[in-house]
C-alpha cells in the first residue's frame, strides 16, 4: 500500500520528479522546458512512496494568487501531479490526489483549480472521474488553445464553522 508524507520543495525526490515533468511536458507540448512556470516557493508538497520506501510520485498545493493575483486568498492550485512513467497504471494518482486534497483543506483552501492539457489525457480522465468541473482557462493558461482547466469545491465556509 503506497503511503504519502508532506515533504518540503527541497526534496530531493521532488527536485528530481518536477525536473522529470518538466522535461516530459516540453517534450508532449514541443515546448522549451526552461518557460514552464516555476512552482511557488510557498507551495506545500506530498511524495508518495512504494511499499518498498520507494518514491514514486509527487504533487503540490500553491495559491492561486500565483497565477491568478487578484484570487481569494482561500482558493488554491493543485501543480506538478506526476507519476513516475513506470508506475503509471498502478492507482497511484488516487493516494496522491487524496493527500493533496487533505493538504489543501489543512492549508485552508476551500476552493481549487489546475491546469492540464490536450496531450495529457489521462490526468484529465483522472480529474474528470474524480468529480473535478472543466472552468475556462484561466492566467497564463488562458489563450493556450492545448490547456485544459479544471476547479473543485473543498468545502464551504459556513461548514468550516460547525
Amino acid at each position: 500500500m503506497p503511503s504519502t508524507e508532506r515533504v518540503p520543495a527541497d526534496d530531493p525526490d521532488v527536485v528530481a520528479f518536477v525536473d522529470a515533468l518538466l522535461r516530459e511536458m516540453a517534450e508532449r507540448y514541443d515546448d522549451d522546458a526552461g518557460t514552464i512556470e516555476r512552482t511557488d516557493p510557498a507551495a506545500a508538497w506530498i511524495l508518495v512512496r512504494d511499499d518498498d520506501g520507494t518514491a514514486v510520485a509527487c504533487g503540490a498545493v500553491q495559491p492561486l494568487r500565483k497565477s491568478v493575483p487578484e484570487a481569494p486568498a482561500e482558493h488554491g492550485e493543485i501543480k506538478r501531479v506526476y507519476v513516475v512513467p513506470e508506475q503509471r497504471g498502478r492507482g497511484l494518482a488516487r493516494p496522491l490526489m487524496g493527500a493533496l486534497l487533505a493538504l489543501a483543506d489543512e492549508e485552508g483552501y476551500t476552493y481549487l483549480q489546475l491546469e492540464t492539457g490536450t496531450a495529457q489525457p489521462e490526468a484529465m480522465a483522472l480529474y474528470e472521474r474524480s468529480g473535478w468541473t472543466r472552468i475556462p482557462n484561466y492566467g497564463q493558461y488562458t489563450d493556450d488553445p492545448r490547456s485544459r482547466c479544471y476547479a473543485l469545491v473543498l468545502a464551504d465556509p459556513v461548514d468550516r464553522r460547525g
